[in-house]
């Protein structure tokens, strides 16, 4: 079952950790820290890691997958967001860390189309892979996209990271910009059906 999300699916916000460890790790210091982080966050609105903006699956009652997605126009606004509420909970000799690799981020990310419905997060848990939870949450994505009158869905995954890259490609997604040194952009048009394959995860 698909579903918006609720601010009390703490699982889900585990699994958007899982889906970026790397990055989350190096911001927080620990994977306990950025974990800790991300399921206080979770709960509260207005930045890019939040419930407001997610939909959840549910498997026998569990919460086993997770998509965030919000106008592409917001992107940078809601991330900077998710930043300054994290600063908080971090320690003062990585904040210079931080702001120093913002420049460096903004660069190797292509920048979508503003009139794209941008797919942050999606993420399944490892017991619920390949049983059509990453493409039913697409799906839903999509399905919202259309709501709001976004015409086309965009996600980000490394240059280098081919089982992303793989699945989108399945899901009918085409790489448009590509930095061969960081991040490529893919795009949907949402009136284009899925073709039934798996979109497990975009980051």
């Amino acid at each position: 079952m698909i579903r918006p999300a609720r601010p009390d699916d703490g699982a889900a916000a585990g699994l958007v950790f899982d889906a970026a460890r790397p990055a989350y790790r190096s911001a927080a210091g620990s994977d306990e820290r950025a974990r800790a982080i991300l399921e206080h966050l979770w709960p509260l609105t207005g930045h890019s890691a939040s419930f407001e903006h997610a939909l959840v699956a549910e498997l026998d009652r569990r919460v086993v997958g997770v998509v965030i997605a919000f106008p592409a126009r917001d992107r940078y606004r809601l991330h900077l967001a998710l930043l300054r509420r994290s600063l908080r909970f971090g320690t003062a000799r990585r904040l210079p860390l931080l702001v120093l690799a913002l420049p460096q981020l903004i660069a190797a990310t292509p920048h979508p189309p503003r009139r794209a419905y941008y797919v942050a997060t999606i993420a399944i848990a490892p017991q619920a892979r390949r049983r059509g939870i990453g493409s039913a949450l697409a799906r839903g994505a999509e399905l919202e996209a259309t709501r709001r009158g976004f015409p086309l869905i965009v996600a980000h995954t490394g240059s280098r990271h081919l089982p992303a890259r793989q699945a989108l490609e399945r899901y009918g997604a085409h790489a448009v910009k590509d930095r061969s040194w960081g991040y490529v952009l893919y795009v949907k048009a949402v009136d284009e059906p899925p073709d039934g394959a798996t979109a497990e995860s975009s980051q």
